[in-house]
């Protein structure tokens, strides 16, 4: 198993989903996230609106 705190999650299945959220497995190191979390902590996207 990796490091969650170093893991990049990017390898997921989704576990759970309700009206409000979805949560998510790190299929690599174990870690249970919520998916938003997941888009926020995105490595190498540094685009805004503003450069489009």
């Amino acid at each position: 198993m990796n490091d969650p705190a170093t893991c990049p999650h990017a390898r997921t299945q989704l576990i759970a989903k309700d009206s409000d959220a979805e949560y998510v497995e790190c299929l690599d190191c174990g870690a249970i996230l919520e998916a938003g979390e997941r888009e926020e902590q995105a490595p190498g996207f540094d685009e805004s609106l503003s450069d489009a």
